[in-house]
């Protein structure tokens, strides 16, 4: 008994005297927990200890028959390459942190200057309020790089915020907004069809997106409308400022383990604020696209996945010479680990 008091009177002191003197003194928790009160926890985890990484790595080879998405339809094929390395980790009591990184390649067969390589990071930090809703924001860094044509080269910044929530019948929807600043790295803003001036071209977008879906046993239903509005400094004719709606749908179908299908349909209609028609100062360009997307997939085992995709392309407008349309088909195989 004399020892225990002996002990408590230290740790006492240790609480209101420098924490030098303390260090000198052989305290321990022993000494100053009764034995029915002694609680023995596990060593502490540190950031990445609590955290899981997870890869997912794609292929993808086809054709596209339109692949410059104009009225003359040059046709090329394509090899495309995806990796995506995640880390996810709790951050708090009830929220998750996701840290990516992306890189993707597309690189054509012909003479062409589409092909690219996209670096990206991307950190999002979600929280669940409750049982059914849960708020999330997101920052993301993506550089595209043009293999053959360094003026279209640019670099986008992102911050988004995202609210979901859970209805009753397996319903759900959810509310989202972005907004997103390209930077362009040798692309002089014009100041008339035939002057550059000797600054960058930089765009803002802001964009808004609400999303409904539905769960069943083997199926998978989303409609979502997003609408954004693109702000550039080009100054000639304002020639990327316009207004963007899209309406877009998606229905997944899950035939047995091994075999899934996803089918989507989007339309997008852009309305330029002062580009001008070629041969019609008097009116302003729109444009309306329709795509439409359909995939097949089969799963080998639980980490390779074979997958079948075509895409077709329609694009209506008063300006005929962007007026196109193209398809594409591709065979992709995935590998998670």
């Amino acid at each position: 008994m004399i020892n225990r008091k002996i002990s408590v009177l230290v740790l006492t002191m240790c609480l209101m005297i420098p924490s030098t003197i303390c260090l000198a003194t052989d305290v321990t928790e022993q000494d100053v927990t009764p034995s029915s009160k002694r609680i023995f926890l596990e060593p502490q985890k540190s950031f990445l200890e609590k955290g899981s990484f997870k890869y997912l790595l794609g292929l993808s080879g086809g054709y596209d028959n339109n692949a410059h998405l104009d009225s003359q339809r040059d046709g090329d094929s394509f090899l495309q390459t995806f990796f995506k390395a995640s880390f996810i980790t709790p951050l708090a009591e009830k929220t998750t942190g996701t840290f990516n990184y992306e890189m993707m390649s597309l690189l054509y067969s012909g003479e062409s200057d589409l092909s690219l390589i996209k670096n990206g990071i991307n950190a999002e930090a979600k929280h669940e309020i409750n049982d059914k809703i849960t708020v999330s924001s997101e920052m993301s860094f993506d550089s595209i790089e043009f293999l053959r044509s360094g003026s279209d080269d640019y670099l986008d910044s992102g911050l988004g915020l995202k609210a979901k929530q859970k209805l009753p019948s397996n319903f759900y929807h959810s509310l989202s907004y972005k907004m997103l600043f390209r930077d362009y790295n040798q692309r002089a803003i014009r100041l008339t069809a035939l002057v550059n001036s000797d600054k960058k071209r930089n765009d803002w977008r802001n964009t808004v997106e609400y999303e409904v879906g539905k769960y069943f046993e083997k199926d998978f239903l989303k409609l979502g409308f997003e609408y954004f509005n693109n702000n550039s400094n080009e100054q000639y004719l304002d020639y990327y400022d316009y207004d963007s709606y899209k309406i877009k749908t998606s229905f997944t179908h899950i035939f047995s383990e091994k075999i899934f299908s996803y089918l989507s349909f989007a339309q997008q209609m852009r309305n330029y604020r002062d580009r001008t028609l070629i041969n019609d100062t008097g009116l302003t360009e729109w444009e309306r696209t329709l795509l439409t997307s359909a995939a097949v997939f089969y799963n080998l085992n639980k980490s390779v996945s074979l997958g079948l995709n075509y895409t077709y392309r329609q694009n209506y407008s008063n300006e005929p010479t962007d007026r196109y349309s193209g398809s594409l088909i591709s065979l992709s195989t995935y590998w998670k680990f």
